[in-house]
């Protein structure tokens, strides 16, 4: 087959999907894989993106991140239909705010864990032999500037109730270079696509998804040795490493 092909987690809606918005109008010539927890929400997204003017192959697959069975179904079914895969995004995510008297600390905590670290350990890893048999294998997670002990630590960032999710995001930036140095034929990036409107945050950031989806595109599209595995942001004035 000609085209690369290319995972996206929860790309539904939000950024996951701007993703395979922006990336599939840049480069219709690729596959693109939906990676949805409902079927039906991945279909609703195709159809939706094929209203957007979008030409490019898109097949919905079903894998909820948090269950391990779906997840290797997911990947024999890659494997299977299309014998390789280029480019695995991790965007998959959630985030939770323990109540005021922290009754519920460690449900939070180990769900928002869970999710954000755990399971993109198990979907990469799960992918990594599919990923091995491609000549570009790319690695992209989803992470935040909230994750960067520089930033908190120089008081740059505002403050947030979200702790669980920034102590995640921290621990998914050393997850992907820790994987980064133990696959070095492999390119491993973390993204941080900024404060967009997306119903993860009720829709109160100030960028469109695509805008914040560009870091990724940015990354999955450049040529080979462009970038390094890093953090890497695109506020609207060029690619931007942030610190860890």
């Amino acid at each position: 087959m000609t085209g690369k092909v290319i995972l996206v987690t929860g790309s539904n809606q939000g950024i996951g999907f701007a993703i395979v918005q922006a990336l599939s109008q840049r480069a219709p010539e690729h596959t693109y894989i939906l990676a949805v927890r409902s079927l039906d929400f991945g279909h609703q997204a195709i159809r939706k993106l094929r209203e957007l003017g979008i030409t490019s192959r898109l097949e919905g697959i079903l894998m909820d991140v948090t269950d391990d069975a779906q997840i290797a179904g997911a990947a024999a079914r890659v494997g299977e239909k299309f014998g390789k895969l280029d480019l695995l995004v991790n965007n998959a995510a959630t985030a939770g705010v323990p109540k005021p008297d922290n009754s519920d600390i460690r449900q939070v905590y180990d769900n928002v864990l869970s999710v954000n670290v755990t399971s993109v350990a198990a979907v990469t890893y799960a992918f990594l032999p599919l990923l091995k048999k491609s000549e570009d294998p790319r690695v992209i997670n989803i992470s935040s500037a909230r994750g960067s002990i520089t930033r908190l630590t120089a008081k740059v960032m505002p403050k947030t109730i979200s702790i669980p999710y920034c102590v995640s995001k921290a621990a998914l930036n050393m997850l992907t270079m820790e994987i980064a140095e133990a696959e070095p034929e492999m390119l491993f990036y973390v993204v941080s696509p900024g404060h967009c409107k997306t119903a993860f945050n009720g829709f109160r950031g100030p960028r469109d998804p695509v805008e914040g989806a560009e870091v990724a595109v940015e990354l999955a599209l450049s040529e080979r040795g462009m970038y390094k595995s890093a953090l890497w942001e695109n506020e609207g004035n060029g690619m931007t490493e942030v610190p860890w």
